[in-house]
């Protein structure tokens, strides 16, 4: 799936719950206050939505019919619960471009809500979770080294990194240190407080070579867009927003044994971007890369090809590149490794606050054009939006 083919979309409006560790709301409110949020950012009633789409891993997030009887939706002409193979909560987002741009709905509402313990477990499954008289993940191939969990096969694509390709543990330090670096500008983030390197290399290790500042930020919280045609858009009160360009891919579908270990379908996806883009690579003014761990940062800077593979340690230039007042600022809100883990879809969120050019203190200067990503191996998805 990809490009905007039909009607011209749009991002027409942008919300949020509250972000908390700990104690929290049901997810439930957290969905009600992200999704009432975007439709009145946008300018709308929620009688006016016909389409919605959720993504939840493990039943974290209420179902679309729940809030749509909540809401107070009419009839809906385009709906969807998206399970644990799309590529994180871009994947409802991705869904209601589609059915807006075919002329499925007119107003499509897309959410995520996510609760601090899917993010704290970092299992996609376990040996006694697999179905009886088969196997989940590969489980045979697994089981003598214990139950698959993401973080350890992280560490071993980070290894075969370092091997392969070269580079130095700093690399990964300066995308920890930038998250928390645009993070104390954004009042939403979870951790504020800056980061030294020392800091970073002295953390302990979750599955050497994955230290635990090389993860995301569990939280419970919930986020939402409105996705309508640009025409019905241009109607509104929010700056006009356009989609650009959307992919997704899964590469050969396999997260342990694909050919690409490295990076799943990270390259198809770019290709696909990129060939449906109207856009280049100059005209990106700042990027929001999926950050579930700072290697995949690295990894999905190379697919898009602003630099070779293997150089995105040097082309960091020690956080220059991505820092406040660098080139091609990364993660403006603080990304998931310091706003905190809403699992991608907030990405988007960020985004259009800098085109709108809203972010208060993280305010990118003249920002046009943001490029942003989510998931990462065999499901994944990126995103160009720009300012009309």
């Amino acid at each position: 799936m990809s490009g905007t083919a039909g009607r011209q979309v749009a991002v027409a409006g942008i919300g949020y719950s509250g972000v908390y560790r700990g104690a929290h709301p049901p997810s439930e409110q957290l969905t009600l206050d992200a999704t009432r949020s975007a439709i009145a950012d946008a300018g709308l009633t929620p009688a006016e939505v016909d389409g919605i789409f959720e993504y939840q891993y493990a039943g974290d997030s209420p179902v679309t019919s729940w809030v749509q009887r909540t809401l107070g939706t009419s009839d809906l002409a385009a709906y969807g619960d998206i399970g644990g193979t799309g590529a994180s909560g871009m994947a409802a987002v991705i869904y209601a471009i589609t059915a807006v741009a075919s002329g499925a709905c007119e107003v499509a509402l897309a959410y995520r809500t996510i609760l601090q313990d899917a993010g704290s477990n970092g299992s996609f499954g376990t040996i006694e979770s697999a179905p009886p008289g088969g196997s989940m993940f590969h489980d045979e191939f697994l089981a003598p080294y214990g139950s698959f969990n993401i973080i350890p096969t992280i560490g071993m694509r980070m290894q075969r990194r370092k091997e392969q390709l070269g580079g130095h543990e700093e690399d990964y330090g300066y995308i920890a240190l930038n998250a928390r670096k645009w993070a104390a500008l954004n009042p939403r983030a979870v951790a504020r407080k800056l980061l030294s390197m020392d800091e970073y290399l002295g953390s302990r290790f979750i599955a050497e070579p994955v230290r635990l500042l090389d993860c995301d930020y569990p939280v419970n919280g919930s986020c939402a867009v409105v996705i309508t045609t640009a025409a019905r858009a241009r109607t509104l009160t929010q700056p006009l927003i356009i989609v650009d360009s959307h992919a997704t891919a899964t590469g050969d579908g396999d997260w342990i044994f694909g050919d690409r270990f490295m990076n799943g379908g990270l390259e198809r996806c770019a290709e696909r971007l990129w060939s449906n883009a109207g856009l280049a690579r100059d005209d990106v003014d700042l990027l929001g890369i999926y950050d579930g761990f700072t290697y995949q940062v690295l990894s999905w800077i190379e697919a898009l090809g602003f630099c070779k593979e293997g150089e995105a340690g040097d082309w960091l230039d020690g956080g220059r590149t991505i820092n406040p007042g660098g080139s091609l600022p990364l993660n403006t809100s603080g990304g998931q490794l310091a706003e905190g883990r809403l699992h991608g879809i907030s990405f988007l969120a960020e985004a259009v606050h800098q085109l709108r050019g809203n972010a208060g203190d993280r305010q990118v200067p003249d920002a046009r054009v943001a490029l942003v990503t989510n998931s990462f191996g065999p499901a994944v998805a990126a995103m160009i939006v720009r300012r009309d």
